[in-house]
């Protein structure tokens, strides 16, 4: 009987999760658990939000970023260097677009030279016109002459948009005697040209009293000879000669 009294005046042992169910936020609760309260972590105390938080440990906003003030110099210094294109001396009458071939004798072919501005440029002392014609994008010269008073200035056959002349030329850096073909995008720019180079003979014509110095075209080919054949090629290059790249 003593042990039954005891065992009746004992203390009920507490329930061990009473306390997780001690909140009074509402929720489905059952056997001392809340389920629609937030449960606070088993360790430690719970983090700070956020926007609770503090700035940085000296309590303000993180400084801007400092500009770096560094400089680095070159290991090869290089100097500055000015180039000079030839043409400084030189005021220039004409300039246009065009495609230049020159005629192959040995194979009996028009090679293209290049695309790029064809000039005559006329000399601010001495008064002389020569014609140059630069190859774009690498500035490469194509053609290089004197405008020589009495030059054949023969039209394209099959086309009104380009010319034919023979010359003596110095684009190599020696002299040779050439037979060009020059092409335009447009019949107005190949009468412009025309007309230009026409107006450089007659400028060149008072000026160059040494002429019969320079060997002409017509005396190295044969006269009259080279003259025809120089006609005839323009006439039927459309027809028999093929056009490749030089």
């Amino acid at each position: 009987m003593s042990g039954e009294s005891e065992a009746a005046s004992a203390p009920a042992p507490s329930n061990p999760f009473a306390s997780l169910g001690a909140s009074g936020t509402t929720g489905f609760a059952a056997g001392g658990f809340n389920f629609g309260a937030p449960v606070a972590p088993a360790f430690g105390a719970a983090p700070k939000p956020a926007d609770e938080e503090g700035g940085d440990e000296d309590g303000g906003d993180a400084a801007p970023e400092e500009e770096c003030q560094a400089e680095f110099k070159p290991v090869v210094q290089l100097d500055e260097v000015e180039t000079k294109s030839g043409e400084e001396d030189e005021d220039s009458l004409v300039d246009l677009k065009c495609k230049l071939y020159r005629f192959d004798g040995d194979n009996n072919e028009w090679k293209e030279r290049g695309l790029g501005l064809i000039k005559l440029l006329q000399h601010k002392e001495n008064k002389k016109v020569r014609l140059l014609m630069r190859q774009e994008k690498t500035l490469k010269i194509r053609a290089n002459h004197i405008v020589m008073p009495g030059t054949k200035l023969q039209e394209h056959s099959g086309s009104d948009k380009a010319w034919v002349w023979s010359t003596v030329d110095f684009s190599e850096g020696e002299q040779r005697i050439e037979l060009f073909a020059v092409r335009f995008g447009t019949v107005e720019k190949a009468q412009e040209f025309k007309k230009k180079f026409e107006e450089a003979m007659d400028i060149n014509a008072p000026l160059l009293g040494d002429v019969a110095a320079l060997p002409k075209a017509d005396e190295s080919a044969g006269g009259a000879a080279a003259d025809k054949e120089a006609e005839e090629l323009a006439k039927e290059v459309e027809g028999k000669a093929t056009t490749k790249d030089e």
